[in-house]
């Protein structure tokens, strides 16, 4: 309904409470030019998978806000209760040649649960650059570190995030989906 909570951001509201709609509050706003998963279509209300929960907008088909569209979307592999979502597409521990300290994979505080589907924006090589003087004197200084890693770059919330490919299945969304 158009008076039912705005979704919550847990990065921004780890307590639960709902986002806002002030200006300097974005957890919850689903920009224009970003590509969502549907996760169901009822009446003239549309919800999109969204931070690891459904996001419910007005979207009736004589005036639509969304513009459809077909693409790739990622869901958690079989036997997946919930993935691991990431910040970066660091490579694995092996990688680092020495003199260039090892940059731990650590997931955000966001799960992506089975049975959702996010918006594919491509499949990466792990990779890190480690630059930390501008002339190179410092060993291990500008060094492009790449694994064997690979990510898959999604649209969770308002933000870009990377998921494990190891860790999904990629499969060609609906047609007719936003």
């Amino acid at each position: 309904s158009h008076d039912a909570p705005l979704v919550n951001d847990l990065g921004e509201r780890p307590d639960g409470s709902p986002d806002t709609m002030y200006i300097s509050d974005h957890g919850a706003r689903a920009s224009a030019g970003q590509t969502y998963a549907v996760a169901e279509v009822r009446g003239d209300w549309t919800a999109i998978w969204y931070l690891g929960q459904k996001a419910w907008f007005h979207n009736p088909p004589s005036a639509p806000t969304a513009k459809w569209a077909t693409g790739f979307v990622v869901t958690p592999k079989p036997g997946k209760a919930t993935i691991p979502v990431y910040g970066r597409a660091y490579p694995e521990q092996d990688a680092y040649p020495s003199g260039v300290p090892y940059q731990t994979i650590s997931p955000l505080q966001y799960t992506f649960p089975a049975g959702q589907r996010y918006a594919v924006g491509g499949i990466l090589p792990s990779e890190y650059y480690r630059a930390v003087t501008f002339d190179g004197s410092s060993p291990g200084d500008w060094t492009v570190v790449r694994g064997d890693l690979r990510y898959v770059q999604v649209q969770f919330g308002h933000r870009i995030m990377y998921v494990n490919l190891d860790d999904v299945l990629v499969l060609p969304s609906p047609v007719g989906a936003p």
